[in-house]
């Protein structure tokens, strides 16, 4: 199956239970109904489709053990799989809710292969915090 490349940024708000409705160009993008949502990076969750889910469980499959153990516990022991009920809502449970902080603004921003979910409040911080320069001096390193 080809990937799916996610991308862009939405305004959401979560509710009390924990409910997102997903927006509906992401919705359109998702395998089956479900996504698979772990601890991420700088305080935010990571969401997979399957397909994605798995090429991720595979890269970190190819680690030596001595580095797949704490990459594993991180990912995935933090991972559950959230349905999307029939008005495009995933729930995410309290760990999760609370690791990243969200607790009604959220901003989730499709990164090619995957999601990242935000509070709202700590997106615009990190995002306002990035720099032209910064991200110019990565891209040269790289040949770009």
């Amino acid at each position: 199956m080809a990937s799916v490349r996610l991308e862009g940024r939405y305004e959401m708000t979560i509710d009390t239970k924990g409910r997102l409705f997903f927006p509906a160009k992401q919705r359109e993008k998702i395998e089956g109904s479900a996504l698979h949502i772990t601890r991420g990076l700088d305080d935010c969750l990571f969401a997979f489709t399957d397909s994605q889910w798995d090429s991720f469980l595979e890269k970190i499959g190819t680690l030596p053990l001595t580095k797949a153990r704490s990459t594993e516990r991180f990912f995935v022991g933090n991972s559950t799989l959230a349905e999307m009920d029939e008005q495009g809502r995933i729930k995410i449970p309290p760990s999760l809710r609370t690791v990243a902080g969200l607790e009604k603004d959220v901003t989730i921003v499709g990164l090619r292969e995957r999601l990242e979910i935000w509070d709202t409040a700590r997106w615009n911080a990190m995002n306002d915090a990035l720099s032209g320069d910064e991200i110019a001096a990565l891209l040269e390193e790289m040949n770009f």
